[in-house]
């Protein structure tokens, strides 16, 4: 009888403390790291592991992988048995979760004609507004508040029970680092512009000085042709001058054009990051907290523009606000230069999956794990890219408000968590800020 052969390293057993000290697959350092930390940071989820279990070419990965699915399925209670409802409860358990209480859909303002500017509530009772102008609104209204007020309305006239908002939780958050890297930028050209101009000026009246004393020199010796000589030096140091005069005009006005163009950008860059803020201000409420201008601890001194914490999860945001017309594919930028595209360094992409690893580095000096979310914001308002397989997402400022309602789906921060984040950014962001 033959006997069977002996188990390979990849199908002996393997333990739940083996399983999750196994290194993730990957080239990227930033997830090279034991399934167990990412587990717990919330990057490993259950359709990556499903995936890992089947697809793995490292054996020990797709053991890892099983070892881990099996505890889940373990530790996820069985479910119970479902009781009759009774029907006086089935309206409560059918109820319409809404973006607004019912008194404030009834006071928002209809916006289009013949009853523009009238309490849509008021138009519903009096049967001046039907359910085809409802469902109009909820299609077509630009403004997001219109569209709740709509849907609310349309439910409520069904007969639909509706969920209301629970109370609100005071404004949201917000709280500056510092000077944001634009502005300190803007404010350091403005003063190279100044001394620019200064130095140049000077220039312009030492050759004027010098053009004048040199035409007054006389010779040493007075001679038949001195007075030709002295007219002659006159000439030509008033064509010096003039000349060089010219050049350092022209130097000046080239100089300062760029150096105009340059902070017209950053200005451009921060009006940007305010627009977000605002648009944030409007869509979140107490329970979020937004960091701006978030410098981290080391020797990258770079800035993280905005970091967004909820009870969602976390977001390190790259807010841009590029003038032309840019795409993103992947994680490659690139800007149409004529009728070419031109690939754009750095990559906002990289900048936001960058500043996520830093900043999770920075909770895990104390112990704290949690995944950072990386996004772009596109701040410009006409002109969003085209963006296609993006490796981060990218939200565009007009699509900002559903962008901001979607994040209410991805899995909820336990609040001590939460409370210990938001208690270290701030106490971060409160440090003296460095000198330029």
């Amino acid at each position: 009888m033959k006997s069977s052969p002996m188990p390979t390293d990849s199908q002996k057993s393997m333990s739940i403390e083996e399983a999750r000290a196994v290194l993730w697959l990957g080239n990227d350092y930033r997830y090279h790291r034991p399934m167990g930390e990412l587990l717990d940071e919330g990057y490993l989820n259950r359709s990556r592991l499903e995936w890992a279990a089947k697809n793995a070419y490292d054996p020990r990965i797709m053991q890892a992988a099983t070892v881990i699915l099996a505890s889940i399925r373990q530790a996820t209670p069985a479910p119970t048995p479902k009781l009759p409802v009774p029907q006086s409860a089935v309206s409560q358990l059918s109820a319409l979760e809404v973006g607004m209480t019912i008194e404030q859909a009834r006071a928002t303002l209809w916006p289009f004609k013949d009853f523009k500017g009238m309490p849509t509530g008021m138009l519903v009772e009096t049967k001046q507004l039907t359910l085809k102008d409802l469902g109009f609104a909820i299609e077509n209204a630009w403004d997001e508040r219109v569209r709740q007020a709509a849907i609310t309305l349309m439910a409520v006239s069904l007969g639909q029970v509706v969920k209301e908002p629970p109370p609100p939780a005071g404004p949201l958050k917000v709280l500056s680092g510092g000077r944001s890297y634009t502005v300190r930028k803007e404010t350091s050209l403005t003063l190279i512009q100044g001394m620019v101009m200064g130095a140049i000026l000077a220039v312009c009246a030492f050759m004027i000085v010098w053009g004048i004393i040199s035409g007054m020199s006389r010779p040493s010796r007075p001679t038949e042709i001195a007075l030709p000589i002295r007219v002659v030096g006159w000439i030509m140091a008033l064509a010096i001058s003039g000349g060089a005069a010219w050049g350092l005009k022209r130097l000046l006005e080239w100089t300062l054009g760029k150096l105009d163009k340059q902070i017209d950008n950053y200005r451009q860059g921060k009006e940007g990051e305010d627009r977000v803020v605002e648009a944030m201000r409007r869509q979140l409420d107490g329970n979020w907290a937004l960091f701006r201008n978030v410098t981290l601890p080391g020797r990258n001194k770079g800035d993280i523009d905005a970091v967004l914490v909820g009870p969602p999860g976390i977001w390190a945001l790259e807010i841009k606000t590029f003038a032309g017309e840019y795409r993103n594919i992947g994680e490659q930028w690139e800007y149409r230069a004529g009728k070419r595209w031109k690939l754009h360094k750095p990559s906002p992409s990289r900048q936001a999956r960058d500043n996520g690893a830093r900043l999770s580095e920075f909770l895990r000096a104390d112990r704290i794990k949690q995944w950072i979310e990386p996004a772009v914001i596109w701040a410009n308002r006409p002109n969003p890219p085209l963006v296609e397989n993006p490796s981060v997402a990218v939200w565009a400022f007009e699509r900002l408000p559903e962008e901001l309602g979607n994040l209410w789906q991805t899995k909820t921060i336990p609040e001590p968590d939460r409370t210990r984040i938001i208690e270290k950014l701030t106490k971060l962001c409160q440090q003296p800020e460095e000198a330029d």
